[in-house]
């Protein structure tokens, strides 16, 4: 029987967000969901009841977020490309930052070792320095090349759209990383030397990774959603893709759920889709019915 779903609860408080939510987490057990926003607020909320925990002010837009362990703690990814994080214990809330890049923060992924960030062109990995401290010093273990431009993406900037930790046979440890138009590359976790890559027509504005790391689903901007089958980090064989409405132009978010047997992907209309990835079943929910403006391409490529 397929899933359905329905508006479970509303998360509304006179001190959290003052301006546009850019970014949500769920934590590792799914008991806190943390949002952040254009007005700079980091918010805290219990899943469960509904109640606004924490808030924490910044001086700068929060883009992203990545939950440390078991609900430890929380790093956040900044415009002004600070990287900030929030330890939380019964006794105690710590807040440390620094600064990590040269561009704004969109995409972070922990893995219980390693930290990878990724700023507009540049990727770079942190290693934790101290476990039992979640808001302690990052140390900086790889910095990152970009890919190079081809003939068909010389006017393209390089941009990074999505973060994987993933694993294989041959590497134990691998980053998967997708940049806007310049395709899929793939890291060892040893050398931090490239191992793989391929390219992808249109535009990648993200992406989900099975934990098994087998399939990508990739939101197009120029396609819609489409799942890939990753065959030795080298290539990726396409196997089918859903509908979905790419007029608008502006980027929208994919993910994996319920043990990768469902796929979930934002639209600019005010609805959020749910497919089942066998049946390609689909159901719409809609969000009150809150719609972006049609936005212009990230990038211009001639």
């Amino acid at each position: 029987m397929p899933l359905e779903y329905q508006q479970y609860l509303r998360l509304v408080h006179p001190e959290a967000h003052s301006d546009a939510v850019t970014t949500v987490a769920f934590s590792r057990h799914g008991q806190l969901l943390a949002t952040g926003g254009l007005d700079g607020r980091a918010c805290l909320w219990d899943v469960v009841s509904g109640k606004l925990l924490y808030v924490f002010l910044g001086k700068s837009p929060v883009l992203s977020f990545a939950w440390l362990g078991s609900d430890e703690g929380l790093v956040c990814g900044m415009e002004d490309g600070t990287i900030a994080t929030l330890a939380i214990s019964t006794k105690l809330i710590q807040l440390e930052g620094f600064l990590a890049h040269r561009f704004p923060v969109e995409r972070l992924a922990f893995n219980g070792t390693y930290l990878a960030s990724g700023a507009h062109k540049e990727v770079k990995v942190w290693k934790r320095t101290a476990a039992d401290l979640p808001a302690g010093s990052w140390k900086l273990a790889a910095d990152l090349r970009a890919p190079r431009r081809s003939s068909y993406t010389t006017a393209c900037e390089i941009i990074v759209s999505s973060l994987h930790w993933t694993a294989s046979m041959s590497y134990p440890l691998v980053l998967l990383v997708t940049y806007l138009s310049h395709g899929v590359a793939a890291f060892e976790g040893h050398t931090w030397s490239r191992i793989g890559g391929t390219s992808l027509p249109g535009h990648i504005a993200d992406a989900s990774l099975t934990k098994d790391g087998r399939i990508l689903a990739v939101s197009n901007m120029l396609t819609g959603f489409e799942l890939f089958a990753i065959k030795g980090f080298v290539e990726l064989e396409p196997l089918f893709s859903f509908q979905q409405d790419v007029s608008n132009g502006p980027p929208v978010p994919v993910r994996f759920l319920h043990g990768d047997h469902a796929l979930l992907g934002g639209t600019s209309n005010g609805k959020v889709n749910i497919w089942d990835v066998y049946s390609r079943r689909k159901q719409s929910l809609t969000l009150d019915g809150i719609s972006l403006p049609p936005l212009p391409l990230l990038t211009s490529c001639s």
